[in-house]
């Protein structure tokens, strides 16, 4: 199946809502592509007491703000999941969820783009990739041994201290 679409947004989150805000706007086509939920780096790539790091008066996206009534206080990752719902309900965005984009190039001899989706292919005009800066954990190189009793964890994969091995002194 091939799809064709002015302008695809990769990325369900603050960015690729805000990008698909302006371009409903301006009555640009387009789809926001997001390869889990809405939002999904907050539900799944956070650890469960994160908050977001403003106060709730600063929770808004264009066209959006906070719903709820206590602004000083910092919204828990769950409440910025659900702002991030809401928002993408209001704005009306179009979005795809479940929807790895599985690769991304510009077509032969043409200006346009290919995405290959699962097994079927969308051709775009114009691609934005709003999928925020880190996408894989970067993990330095070890210098030094450490012994395999040391526990590790990157924080894209810390959940909550339920996972750490138990302390021995």
């Amino acid at each position: 199946m091939n799809e064709q679409i002015d302008t695809v947004i990769i990325g369900g989150g603050h960015a690729g809502l805000t990008m698909s805000y302006y371009l409903s706007q301006a009555g640009r086509e387009h789809v926001v592509l997001e390869r889990g939920r809405v939002g999904e780096r907050w539900r799944s790539e956070r650890w469960d007491s994160f908050y977001f790091q403003f106060q709730n008066w600063a929770l808004r996206l264009p066209g959006y703000k906070y719903q709820g009534s206590d602004l000083g206080a910092f919204a828990q990752g769950r409440q910025v999941v659900q702002f991030l719902e809401d928002y993408a309900s209001f704005i009306r965005a179009s979005v795809r969820t479940e929807t790895k984009v599985a690769s991304l190039r510009q077509q032969s001899g043409s200006n346009r783009y290919l995405l290959d989706v699962g097994d079927s292919t969308i051709e775009a005009s114009n691609v934005v990739i709003a999928t925020g800066p880190f996408q894989r954990p970067a993990i330095p190189q070890k210098n030094i041994d450490i012994p395999d009793s040391i526990f590790q964890v990157h924080s894209s994969g810390y959940r909550n201290a339920d996972q750490l091995p138990p302390v021995r002194f």
